[in-house]
């Protein structure tokens, strides 16, 4: 099988399929090139319509022309197909099937991607985009762990211990078995962190709703050296950062993607912390009746 491929800007797509799928035999794959997009035919020799024709329905749109041979086998060509996620140029998350990465890269492969936080999320990319940009310093907890994506990133960057808790028996299965495939070592047990509190560990990374950080720095018996929060909307991301800073932690760094915030949260020296404890809370009127 062949394939024939075109680049053209990401605002161009829609003009350019008009007259792509005209001419193209089994439809077109778009694949996303940065601020471009990769258009794909594929087909038998005969099928494919010349380059030429290519070239001229993407018109002035088309960036560069390519060609080449793909797999006819759909287990193969899917790896084929495969690119890794690469997160800060250091590690490469792919599944089981997928071929390695390159050399270089650290290579975290998830063969069990039921739960939660597999890395298709933005939350959980900018997590492990924070965790990378960290020296490792120590024990790391991943609170509401979901694959296990983040315990298995830290492991692999150099913390140690490494503890992964969920709420749900079947995201812990998820991070043990993922464990077990990328070889490292992660303490994954079941927990309600509504309810509990966090195990103590230099690092924390929560990737969880608003009102579960809020429970996680409520119950927190003393304050990591860095927690990274994510699983938060831009607009709630100030209401976070509140919760964590009466827990004795300080914004360092805040990052937002597609909407989402990831905050990089550290913590305050002691005699800011007892400040912070004591800062006055405003009242509420009491309500008429």
């Amino acid at each position: 099988m062949r394939e024939l491929a075109i680049r053209v800007p990401a605002g161009a797509v829609e003009a350019v399929l008009d007259d792509l799928l005209a001419i193209a035999p089994h439809g077109v794959h778009e694949v996303a090139r940065g601020d471009e997009v990769e258009l794909r035919l594929r087909g038998d020799e005969v099928e494919l319509p010349p380059r030429a024709a290519v070239a001229a329905a993407a018109g002035a749109w088309g960036a560069s022309l390519s060609e080449r041979d793909v797999p006819d086998d759909w287990p193969a060509r899917r790896a084929a197909d495969h690119e890794p996620l690469i997160i800060a140029g250091r590690l490469a998350v792919r599944p089981a099937w997928a071929p390695p990465p390159a050399d270089g890269l650290i290579d975290v492969v998830l063969a069990h991607r039921r739960a939660f936080g597999s890395g298709g999320h933005p939350t959980t990319r900018a997590c492990l985009e924070a965790l990378c940009a960290l020296k490792p310093a120590g024990s790391f907890a991943d609170l509401g762990c979901g694959a296990g994506l983040l315990a298995i990133g830290a492991a692999k960057l150099g913390w140690a211990p490494v503890a992964a808790i969920d709420v749900q028996e079947e995201a812990v299965e998820a991070v043990r078995a993922n464990a077990a495939r990328n070889g490292v070592l992660i303490d994954a047990w079941i927990g309600d962190l509504a309810h509990e509190p966090p195990p103590p560990a230099a690092a924390l990374a929560a990737n969880v709703p608003p009102a579960l950080h809020e429970a996680i720095a409520a119950r927190l018996e003393a304050p990591p050296d860095v927690l990274i929060a994510s699983g938060i909307l831009e607009e709630e991301a100030d209401r976070v950062q509140r919760a964590y800073a009466g827990a004795g932690l300080r914004e360092a760094d805040r990052s937002t993607t597609a909407g989402w915030a990831v905050l990089v949260l550290r913590s305050l020296p002691l005699s800011r912390r007892a400040s912070a404890r004591r800062r006055p809370r405003r009242r509420q009127a009491p309500r008429p009746g």
